[in-house]
């Protein structure tokens, strides 16, 4: 999966979610540091800059003092100075992806203080809205716009990077 993010000072930003990297060309022919295991899956995400002028894309090994949260509707990038209660360095997965990924959080830069990965956060299921919704509230910034980047919203159109959505 692939997903574009506008960044700060007009760049945009893509993230990659590879999932069974057996598929891809085997797990050794990825750097072991960039792989990680969540449901018994050997996964890789990787960021990338779009870089337009020059038609390619560039790997980003941080996103400094920011964060990213992809979403079925929308993708955001946060800045951590604003928003200190969000862990900066990090990709957070919507509600729905991580229903199926076995986890909702993706810190960049492995240390010790935080491992790869860490659990998804507690949704539950609305039939009658069918869609995912905050188990308990009430929930912390980075819970609700894991939620808001999976929501539909009926009074506008899809965001930019979500223009054929099936929530749009």
């Amino acid at each position: 999966m692939s997903f574009l993010v506008s960044g700060t000072a007009g760049r945009m930003l893509m993230v990659r979610y590879w999932s069974g990297m057996e598929r891809f060309g085997g797990v050794e022919a990825y750097n072991p540091e960039e792989l990680f295991t969540a449901r018994g899956i050997t996964s890789r995400i990787e960021v990338l800059e779009v870089d337009i002028a020059g038609r390619r894309l560039v790997p980003v090994r941080s996103l400094g003092r920011y964060a990213v949260f992809i979403g079925l509707t929308h993708c955001l990038h946060i800045s951590t100075e604003t928003f200190p209660s969000i862990s900066a360095d990090t990709i957070y997965l919507g509600c729905h992806h991580q229903q199926f990924r076995g986890f909702g959080i993706y810190h960049i830069n492995n240390t010790k203080n935080h491992p790869r990965t860490e659990h998804n956060d507690k949704f539950v299921f609305d039939i009658s809205r069918y869609l995912y919704q905050p188990a308990a509230s009430p929930y912390n910034l980075d819970e609700y716009l894991v939620f808001y980047v999976d929501r539909r919203h009926r009074y506008s159109k899809a965001c930019i990077n979500h223009t054929s959505c099936l929530f749009s």
